[in-house]
């Protein structure tokens, strides 16, 4: 995908915005209570890229996706959302992108106490095996993820949560019958608010699917901020390792605009 087409991909955001009336979701491992309201929309463009361990992927490999993807208020309380991968990647001399898995999904604010500062939230998200197996793009087979987020607000500026999700065919290697097997994984966020529009956070990971024998779990972790540019946008941004994993460290980045 060329550089241009980001680009006007970003433009027809703005278009199409009207007037903001929520804020996104500043937390990528776990959920936040902040949903779009009824019938409320956002629309968002991520992106990012990661590099693989050379010496576990034993070659260089370089990832990147970018993915349109867009959150709808059925009610105050209940949100569905699509985002639309294209993914692509580098390995020595080979290279390759095309669409792959498209991911739909739902979140329920099951509570949420008065004032605001504690919620409960159930979740559920189906990852299409759209993605070509045979070129890498895709896993080849869908998954379904199903995940539980709980967290508090403290001094109205500090935000704790955490989040357990279950993944079938979610696990990074094949079992000994050559398929995916199921993947646990659970996480913790801290999102401290600098003022109304600034925000820095971080948060990590664990997951049960490490590629050594020899370790038990998995980790992902990173640092982020985000920014309310006005009252249409926002903008997050990401940078963080892992370990346990082929990916060695990765970078993210999300324009949401929300009307």
């Amino acid at each position: 995908m060329s550089l241009q087409k980001l680009l006007w991909a970003a433009v027809a955001l703005g278009v199409i915005a009207g007037v903001a009336s929520a804020d996104p979701m500043r937390t990528v491992f776990t959920k936040e209570n902040k949903f779009p309201g009824a019938m409320g929309f956002e629309l968002s463009l991520a992106g990012g890229a990661s590099s693989y361990d050379a010496e576990v992927a034993e070659e260089d490999v370089d990832t990147y996706f970018v993915a349109p993807g867009a959150r709808f208020g059925l009610t105050d309380r209940l949100t569905v959302l699509a985002e639309v991968p294209y993914v692509g990647y580098s390995v020595g001399d080979l290279d390759d992108s095309g669409l792959g898995d498209i991911s739909l999904g739902t979140e329920f604010l099951f509570f949420e106490d008065i004032f605001e500062y504690a919620w409960i939230i159930p979740h559920a998200t189906a990852i299409l095996a759209t993605g070509d197996e045979d070129k890498g793009l895709g896993k080849g087979e869908g998954q379904g993820r199903f995940g539980i987020s709980i967290g508090t607000t403290v001094n109205d500026v500090l935000h704790f949560g955490a989040d357990v999700s279950y993944t079938m065919n979610g696990a990074m290697l094949e079992g000994e019958d050559g398929e995916s097997e199921d993947l646990v994984s659970g996480a913790l966020s801290l999102v401290w608010d600098l003022d109304d529009r600034s925000s820095v956070l971080g948060e990590v990971q664990v997951r049960d699917d490490a590629i050594d024998e020899d370790d038990d779990y998995a980790l992902r972790g990173h640092l982020g901020m985000a920014y309310k540019i006005n009252q249409r946008f926002s903008l997050m941004a990401y940078v963080g390792s892992s370990s346990g994993m082929y990916e060695d460290y990765y970078g993210m980045g999300r324009l949401v605009c929300s009307f």
